[in-house]
């Protein structure tokens, strides 16, 4: 035998144990009772035993409900089983309860000459509903599917509404069942005895079933009847209505209800959650898969892109530029052999052409400088920092701390266009005198500070504006850039005060 199998007949055998010792000590409080308490009366004040009685059916009656919404919200319309059929049954059982609560004597609704009568009627009709529907259910579990499910709905809702108007209105139509000077009548005790005979007969059906299943739910299920019909026997052999068996019969009909939503739905309910612990896992995965592969993608798009950028570079340079060159030479002979009246507009056009292979230079260096490839980021920014500080005139104070390593292609170009981006931005909206780059290239990390002394802005008021009007894509190409590399993108601003741009690149 497995491990797995002998920690299964281990709890198995637990579980056992312990159904059978709680069912030991519920008898045994029954003979203790009937030992100290031969009358089983106990003087109670009506007020506290008012309060005791509400609270007790108060909790049978939201697990009653209880039960019939799980069976509401757990059973499917095609599920081929008895539990909705239990819901519906216990849908009726905890009207019933809550009326016989609302009518029970010293409720504001308990007056009038069949008040005690009127109590005492829902409670039999509720025992009666839960006696034979339970056994129904137990002995003939695939006759009693409703399909569809609205029409049981509608026949439950009917038929405790008339037999509720019944009660209620036509007390004069039906048996008494409490007498204020005798107590119970003997139709309202033969009742009990016929309600607690069917309970015992389902109890044994069940233990039968078990035998043969050796499923614990079958267990359990035959000690939440077990309960109830344990309680319903207190409740036929009390005299008055303050008795202990009163009182201990309706805790025992609130744990046999325990003991049936455990039995029936708990398995449901914990499927449910445990569905949607996995569904939640899996979309989590899928949300991480969706995450990972934007990612990728934004990589391969600046990948591409950069790509690009140097195939057109390099055209540049060498295409173009090329052939500005050679039209260059070529000028510069002819200019041996024309006259004196042609020398002016040769020179012109000489001109213009070196005007062209330098905005050529410009245009190539500035979609793929070669000094990044060649050299690494810190040259191709110093690079960029003197062209900067010449167009704009604008300072710029450059600091780098860690030595002069190259790093992954990826990392150089990605601080190379943020920093481009952010000087950008700085020349274009801040209007600073002087901007600050500092580079610490330690053995954990890459960070990447560019201060400015500008105008500065409001984060929030940015980030409120549309897309297309007033706000660019500067900072997201920036955060995405830090993003790819596996680093993190902050940027902090104060109006008057300037902007701090901050990305750390993990090693």
């Amino acid at each position: 035998m497995s491990k797995v199998a002998i920690e299964r007949h281990s709890n198995f055998r637990m579980h056992k144990l312990r159904y059978l010792s709680i069912a030991i000590i519920a008898i045994l409080l029954i003979v203790a009772i009937r030992i100290f308490l031969p009358h089983g009366h106990v003087a109670i004040p009506p007020t506290q035993l008012l309060l005791i009685h509400t609270l007790l059916e108060s909790f049978i009656i939201f697990l009653s409900f209880s039960l019939f919404a799980t069976a509401l919200l757990t059973t499917s319309i095609e599920s081929r089983n008895a539990n909705f059929f239990l819901g519906l049954l216990f849908f009726a059982i905890g009207t019933f309860d809550l009326l016989h609560t609302i009518f029970y004597k010293g409720m504001p609704f308990a007056e009038g000459e069949f008040s005690g009568n009127r109590a005492t009627w829902f409670w039999v009709v509720a025992r009666l509903t839960e006696s034979v529907g339970v056994g129904i259910v137990v002995t003939f579990p695939l006759k009693v599917i409703t399909r569809p499910r609205s029409i049981g709905l509608v026949t439950a809702l009917i038929s405790v509404g008339f037999i509720s108007s019944i009660v209620i209105l036509r007390q004069d139509w039906l048996p008494v069942f409490l007498d204020d000077e005798n107590g119970m009548t003997k139709m309202k005790v033969f009742l009990e005895y016929v309600i607690c005979a069917i309970i015992f007969v389902v109890l044994i059906a069940l233990l039968l079933e078990y035998r043969k299943s050796k499923k614990l739910d079958v267990l359990r299920l035959g000690l939440a009847i077990f309960f109830i019909m344990t309680g319903e026997l207190f409740i036929t052999h009390y005299v008055q209505i303050d008795d202990v068996e009163n009182l201990l019969g309706h805790i025992y009909k609130f744990v046999g209800y325990m003991y049936l939503f455990r039995a029936l739905f708990y398995l449901q309910v914990q499927d449910i959650l445990t569905d949607k612990k996995q569904a939640e896992r899996k979309w989590r995965e899928a949300e991480n898969m969706l995450f990972e592969a934007e990612k990728n993608l934004s990589k391969l798009v600046l990948q591409a892109h950069e790509e690009e950028r140097k195939r057109v570079s390099r055209e540049l340079h060498d295409g173009i530029g090329q052939s500005l060159y050679s039209i260059l030479m070529t000028l510069n002979i002819a200019e041996l052999e024309v006259s004196e009246e042609q020398a002016p507009c040769l020179q012109n056009v000489k001109r213009m052409t070196v005007e062209a292979m330098q905005e050529v230079r410009d245009i190539a260096h500035s979609l793929r400088p070669s000094s990044l490839d060649d050299f690494g980021f810190l040259t191709a920014l110093r690079i960029y920092r003197s062209q900067f500080e010449k167009v704009h005139n604008i300072q710029i104070a450059l600091r780098t701390s860690g030595g002069m390593k190259r790093m992954d292609p990826e990392i150089e170009t990605a601080l190379y266009r943020i920093c481009q981006e952010a000087l950008t931005n700085c020349a274009k909206y801040a209007n600073p005198k002087l901007i600050e780059i500092t580079l610490d290239h330690n053995p954990y990390e890459i960070l990447l500070t560019i201060r400015d002394n500008g105008k500065g802005f409001t984060i929030e008021d940015y980030m409120k504006r549309t897309v297309g009007k007033h706000r660019g894509i500067g900072i997201f190409s920036m955060k995405e850039r830090a993003e790819t590399c596996g680093g993190t993108f902050e940027i902090t601003s104060k109006v008057e005060e300037g902007t701090t741009v901050r990305v750390i690149i993990p090693k």
